[in-house]
């Protein structure tokens, strides 16, 4: 559960709103002059506040780029104003870089994780998941159908166009296709319809017999033949005691003591 921001962080009725970024920064950079200059905490809090508040524009923004893909908007928003106050209450001005030249990174860092960590139906592996994200960002990854031009996306990032292809294939791994949707327009047969089915059965015996074998190994000969006449010929235990010329009591002893190993052997 991500953590609430307050409600006068979120509000924009408080302050006039501001017209162009320019104006924006030149707010901000003398908010954060006040603070510097104040040695009231509870007025440093508030000036922070103001901060918050003047750039939860730009934490939405950085968020909307990410819509659509996988992850809620208003989860986006609020992990982006999240790390938007991480940045306001880490940022000093005596670093001398502009306070969005700090946050936006901090922000768009913040967002990115939120969706390696939420936003993936399917997990592929972590550099597959930043790539796709790369071309996502870049609004470069093809729909289905249209054209792909691996070669020319990995030029523009710097990587090799194995990976770029690699990252394409993956990018249904945020929200994959119902197996409810038709497999073509106007078809009554769905994607789940063409699924083969296979019989439970004959699934649970293959991994009865994979668990199986190990055990049936660390038995003797004899063993294994009381058990093939028992469970593969499905003979009575009075036919196995007419075989083995002794009696059925005998026979039922024998039957649970190599079961009885079995199950040791299987559980140890």
């Amino acid at each position: 559960m991500l953590e609430k921001i307050p409600e006068d962080l979120m509000s924009h009725t408080a302050r006039p709103k501001v017209r162009s970024e320019v104006l924006r920064q030149q707010q901000t950079s003398d908010l954060f002059l006040q603070v510097v200059a104040t040695a009231d905490p509870d007025r440093r809090v508030a000036l922070q506040a103001e901060v918050i508040e003047l750039n939860i524009p730009v934490a939405r923004s950085i968020a909307w780029r990410f819509r659509g893909r996988g992850c809620a908007l208003d989860d986006l928003e609020q992990t982006a104003c999240l790390a938007l106050v991480r940045a306001v209450r880490d940022y000093d001005p005596a670093r001398g870089h502009a306070f969005l030249s700090y946050a936006v990174p901090c922000v768009s860092g913040a967002v990115r994780k939120h969706f390696r960590d939420f936003g993936w139906t399917v997990r592929p592996p972590r550099a597959v998941q930043e790539l796709q994200l790369q071309l996502q960002v870049m609004g470069r990854a093809p729909e289905p159908g249209r054209h792909e031009v691996p070669n020319e996306l990995a030029a523009t990032l710097g990587v090799s166009e194995a990976d770029v292809r690699e990252a394409l294939a993956a990018r249904g791994c945020f929200t994959p296709a119902s197996l409810d949707r038709p497999v073509s327009d106007g078809d009554t047969c769905t994607v789940g319809g063409l699924l083969v089915s296979y019989d439970d059965r004959a699934t649970d015996a293959v991994e009865a017999r994979l668990m199986l074998r190990p055990a049936l190994a660390l038995l003797s000969r004899s063993d294994r033949s009381v058990l093939t006449m028992r469970f593969v010929e499905e003979r009575s235990q009075q036919q196995m005691a007419d075989q083995l010329g002794t009696t059925q009591p005998a026979v039922s002893r024998l039957i649970t003591r190599i079961l009885g190993d079995m199950h040791t052997s299987m559980t140890s």
